[in-house]
């Protein structure tokens, strides 16, 4: 590398790059120059010249240094190019800069003379690789002192800034993402009922609801710019998890309208998504439990273990019969608290009977489900993500359906056939929608989960240049109560898109007489007690005639 002999070139160089490593968010530079290119920003390299920032100095072109593996943010990016559009170099320091593109990035291209055409194509080239913090300086910066920019947004616009003892960083790396400037930012829907839900209206447009896309709505509506669908979304056609991944890393989409379990499928494409929205858990929605039929509550109102103490009583009491007589009162004393006691254990029940209806014992464990004919209805895709010990113990108690348009149409519907997975956020949609009955159908059960705080998080581009202002944006939402908000009015949304409607979905009750049938416990007893008492008469009689006939 030749060297320059004028203190100016050398000052000037210097000074741009100390401006910009005097930034308190800086930590490291990177210095790039694969084909050993002649340039003015290797001076700031010398001893002397550089301050006490870290350097990392990259001169090989045939690899490709990964940086996310050895750096972090706060990274400045020499590079230094030849003076024509070398793409293979370009993409060499965008691959070395994959989840970190969003750094500073200073190129000086080895051109003595202004050539705004290669300017502009390289400039073109970082924004298409999502580079947007990229500024241009030619050999001839200490003529010009001009340092090459471009505006992002709504599309590329070249810019030049004088650079003199009165720049800062604002103006050489400016937020290019706090403003969009009318940009429309693509996205997609993934009709994942409440999230987003597709309806028309009364002049027959598609309108989307739902608290996913009132976050993007409000997301672009806070940096100036305009959600716009990459395609016409069908009715009851959902797109599922991967399908999203991969409508993001086809750079087709700038944010998807989808929020997505981070830590259940595909661990490798954790870059794929932005900072999570929410954390929920995966549990199962169940029917609540059978009551009681009228012929089972007589024998709850008395239970066999009330029957079985008072047959220990009375064989207690006879067997100590002859025992008792001296204390005929205290016995009467035991016998009074014993009524007392089977009285008071009775209006309870019955008091209990007349407030809340009696049901069959919850179900609180997979293997209480499992041994009721109730099964659990699920996607199959959904089901393979699941823990392998519980998949193989209780392979039997899920029901599983290729489509989940089957399951949301029957979990929307309250079907108690079944029970159902869901996740707590959509769990208070079906919340909302019992309020509105008389007795709800469904509870949500936190002992029958699959996964517990599993973070959510919207779809994105795995070098999006809109991670932070999303990362700032979500915390503002949650901070601010206006998730939670969103979440709440799921159920209205429905009703609005016309999947749900507000009315009384339980079974009233209606009263009538009682039937031989609600009595036949009492019937059976009572026959039981005749037939026990007809073999006793015999039996009193049948013992004299035995003593007589033998003798005795």
């Amino acid at each position: 590398m030749s060297r320059r002999n004028s203190s100016l070139t050398e000052g000037l160089y210097t000074r741009l790059v100390s401006l910009l490593s005097r930034s308190p968010q800086l930590r490291t530079i990177f210095y790039y120059n694969p084909d050993g290119s002649d340039c003015h920003l290797e001076e700031y390299l010398r001893p002397g010249a550089a301050s006490d920032i870290p350097l990392f100095i990259w001169r090989s072109v045939r690899t490709v240094v990964q940086l996310n593996g050895l750096l972090n943010e706060g990274l400045l990016v020499l590079a230094c190019l030849p003076g024509v559009h070398r793409e293979d170099l370009l993409r060499g320091l965008s691959n070395s800069l994959r989840y970190l593109r969003q750094a500073w990035l200073l190129i000086e291209l080895a051109a003595n003379h202004d050539d705004d055409k290669l300017v502009a194509k390289v400039l073109e080239f970082c924004l298409r690789m999502e580079m947007i913090n990229a500024d241009v300086v030619l050999s001839n910066f200490e003529e010009t002192r001009i340092v090459y920019g471009f505006d992002a947004y709504p599309r590329l616009s070249l810019r030049k800034h004088f650079f003199g003892s009165d720049s800062a960083i604002s103006n050489l790396y400016p937020d290019k993402v706090m403003n969009l400037n009318g940009y429309q930012l693509r996205t997609m829907p993934d009709l994942s009922e409440p999230n987003t839900l597709l309806y028309y209206d009364q002049q027959g447009r598609p309108q989307i609801l739902g608290y996913v896309w009132n976050m993007l709505v409000e997301f672009a509506r806070k940096h100036n710019a305009h959600l716009q669908m990459i395609g016409q979304p069908v009715q009851g056609k959902t797109l599922s998890h991967i399908q999203m991944l991969d409508l993001a890393s086809d750079g087709r989409v700038d944010v998807a309208a989808s929020v997505q379990p981070i830590s259940m499928r595909y661990l490798d494409r954790y870059h794929e998504y932005a900072y999570p929205v929410h954390c929920a858990s995966w549990c199962t929605m169940l029917p609540m439990e059978r009551e009681l039929e009228i012929s089972e509550v007589f024998s709850w109102t008395v239970p066999a273990k009330t029957f079985t103490l008072l047959l220990l009583l009375w064989l207690l009491h006879e067997f100590l019969r002859g025992r008792w007589l001296r204390h005929r009162r205290l016995q009467a004393l035991g016998w009074l608290i014993l009524v007392t006691l089977l009285t008071a254990n009775y209006q309870g029940r019955l008091l209990s009977l007349l407030v809340s209806a009696p049901t069959d014992p919850p179900i609180d464990s997979f293997q209480a489900l499992a041994n009721t004919k109730l099964h659990i209805f699920g996607v199959r895709s959904e089901y393979a993500a699941y823990d392998f010990d519980m998949r193989t113990r209780f392979a039997s108690i899920f029901r599983l359906s290729n489509l989940a348009s089957e399951l949301i149409q029957l979990r929307n519907s309250l079907n108690t056939s079944f029970a159902y997975t869901v996740t707590n956020t959509k769990w208070q949609l079906y919340a909302e929608q019992q309020s509105h009955s008389s007795r709800p159908l469904f509870r949500y059960s936190t002992d029958l989960c699959y996964y517990e705080m599993v973070p959510f998080a919207l779809v994105i581009p795995e070098n999006s240049p809109h991670r932070p202002t999303l990362h700032h944006f979500m915390l503002q939402l949650g901070e601010s109560g206006l998730f939670d908000h969103w979440v709440d009015r799921s159920f209205y949304y429905m009703v609005q898109a016309g999947r749900l409607h507000i009315r009384d979905l339980s079974e009233g009750r209606h009263i009538q007489s009682l039937s031989g049938e609600d009595l036949a416990n009492v019937f059976l007893c009572y026959g039981v007690c005749v037939l026990i008492s007809l073999l006793v008469f015999v039996c009193e009689q049948l013992v004299p005639l035995a003593k007589s006939w033998l003798g005795f």
